[in-house]
């Protein structure tokens, strides 16, 4: 049997899940309804794509973040945790992670592209000849680079839904789950810019430390390769950031993360739990027992 028979059926599982639950349809829609709102204030559908999208990199570096949360903390805990069930069925881990990420994946694609694809059509209907061309810069604005954007958003949410169920497989309560996804959600969205900060202002601290610091933080990445491979290409302005490099940061973030779902997903007990069992079975009653005996002595 191979490893990823069963891959199928638990990805369109998921994604059934994800279609029918409602709230995902509202949170789409509130994502239009937020783009539509930055997007009028600062005047992005009618200077053209690369200003929709430069208008839009900051809101989606926290909006995807959170889409992400709420589609991926509970794959593994709570209601949803029905590994018990699925491991009757020869299904093995590789296929069920896989599964449940792809139609997690396709998803968040659908909440958050279809918003965006959405603007980039608003962009080509209202946007006027004058923001096809970047007269300073002498850049080009182009559909494919507004293409391009969104593909990158949605690369960055799945480093981000990978990583929040990887938080959420060592627990099983769904307040559990949701913490520590909080805890990720945090982390991903301020974690390398405070990285930056203080390379910034440590003296000791040279360049290839800041750009190791954007390379490993899913946000400054996601951030940095926008800016080299959309804006950067528009306006012809210096290096953002090195490319490779954040895309091997990315890539390692989502490997590895579901690397730890594939490890923890077939056991028995949540990781914490058995953390607990253990710190209690062979460090607090021992101790207590001590201290008992101590006590007798005396």
């Amino acid at each position: 049997m191979s490893r990823l028979d069963g891959f199928g059926p638990v990805a369109w599982r998921e994604l059934s899940t994800v279609a029918r639950t409602r709230s995902y349809l509202f949170l789409s829609v509130g994502l239009l309804a937020v783009f539509a709102g930055i997007l009028r204030a600062g005047g992005g559908i009618g200077g053209g794509y690369v200003p929709a999208a430069v208008d839009l990199l900051l809101p989606l570096e926290l909006l995807v973040p959170l889409v992400a949360v709420a589609l991926g903390y509970r794959a593994f805990s709570g209601d949803n945790d029905d590994r018990s069930v699925l491991r009757t069925y020869p299904v093995s881990n590789a296929s069920l992670v896989s599964g449940v990420f792809a139609g997690r994946l396709v998803g968040l694609a659908g909440i958050v592209g279809g918003p965006l694809a959405v603007v980039g059509v608003a962009v080509s209907l209202v946007g006027g000849p004058e923001s096809r061309v970047f007269a300073v810069h002498r850049g080009i604005d182009s559909p494919v680079l507004f293409v391009r954007f969104i593909a990158l958003t949605i690369c960055f949410g799945a480093v981000v839904l990978a990583m929040t169920m990887a938080a959420a497989v060592v627990v099983r309560t769904g307040r559990a789950a949701l913490a520590a996804a909080l805890a990720i959600l945090v982390a991903v969205v301020a974690g390398g810019d405070l990285l930056v900060l203080a390379g910034v202002t440590a003296d000791s601290i040279g360049d290839e430390f800041l750009e190791t610091a954007l390379a490993v933080s899913p946000n400054a990445a996601y951030r940095g390769l926008v800016l080299e491979t959309v804006v950067g290409v528009a306006t012809d302005t210096g290096r953002a950031i090195d490319v490779t490099a954040a895309i091997a940061g990315l890539f390692a973030w989502t490997a590895s993360s579901l690397a730890v779902i594939v490890i923890f997903v077939g056991r028995s007990e949540p990781v914490l739990s058995g953390i607990h069992r253990i710190v209690t079975d062979h460090v607090l009653e021992p101790a207590l027992r001590s201290y008992e005996d101590a006590r007798r002595d005396r």
